[in-house]
């Protein structure tokens, strides 16, 4: 996915070389295909070698399995909810350089990572360590949300890896957009120390930030890409 970049009128200055976003791209989806196919690997079948043994009735043998098929479920969520906006992103980031592609395996580092203080919290719910648990969890979103964040201000000064034809007004909606939500998750987590619930709860519907659709591109009149070029991103 390589753009026209226009006039490079902000004097924008890249680190290292320079490359389109393709092989980017296809190595940051290609983790976050792994992170999201390894989630069912830690949910030991009953009866298996490594699964619950013992057990009189299936059913409730499964049943209790119930803290692995949530965690299952918020790891698929948060997992999600960050590659549908790695993959709205594709329309801003017009190209890479060695820092932002630092910075990017950073993100992409707590992507692999979220899934442990998912399970911490999903299997100690409603025990006496539900509290760090707690923190944990929101801790990991907020880290996440900050690396998520770290991309962002990394690209924005004159537009460095960012497409110069979007209008001024777009990214700066979208700075506000992504600014308050990442603020937010950092506010959960002193939250979850006073009230972990509550904590746990403003992290999680932060998420769900990132599941609605965002603003459609808007671009400098008559530097609107063609037809062509928005189905080959």
């Amino acid at each position: 996915m390589i753009r026209k970049e226009g006039n490079n009128q902000h004097g924008s200055h890249t680190h290292g070389a320079e490359r389109g976003l393709s092989r980017f791209e296809g190595f940051s989806d290609a983790v976050f295909a792994i992170a999201l196919t390894l989630l069912i690997v830690e949910i030991k079948v009953p009866g298996s070698p490594d699964g619950p043994q013992g057990y009189s009735d299936l059913v409730s043998a499964i049943a209790e399995q119930r803290r692995e098929f949530l965690a299952l479920a918020l790891c698929y969520v948060v997992i999600g909810a960050y590659w549908i906006q790695h993959h709205y992103s594709g329309r801003i980031y017009a190209k890479s350089d060695h820092w932002f592609g630092v910075i990017n395996l950073l993100f992409l580092l707590a992507i692999v990572v979220i899934p442990y203080p998912v399970r911490v919290w999903c299997f100690h719910y409603g025990t006496d360590f539900e509290p760090i648990a707690s923190v944990i969890l929101v801790a990991g979103l907020a880290v996440t949300a900050c690396t998520w964040m770290a991309k962002w201000f990394y690209g924005m000064p004159g537009r460095r890896v960012m497409d110069q034809r979007l209008a001024p007004d777009f990214l700066r909606q979208m700075t506000r957009r992504y600014g308050i939500a990442t603020l937010v998750q950092i506010v959960a987590v002193p939250i979850a120390v006073v009230a972990p619930r509550v904590g746990v709860a403003v992290a999680l519907l932060c998420i769900a930030f990132f599941l609605l659709p965002q603003p459609k591109p808007r671009y400098v009149p008559g530097e609107e890409p063609d037809e062509d070029e928005k189905l080959k991103e």
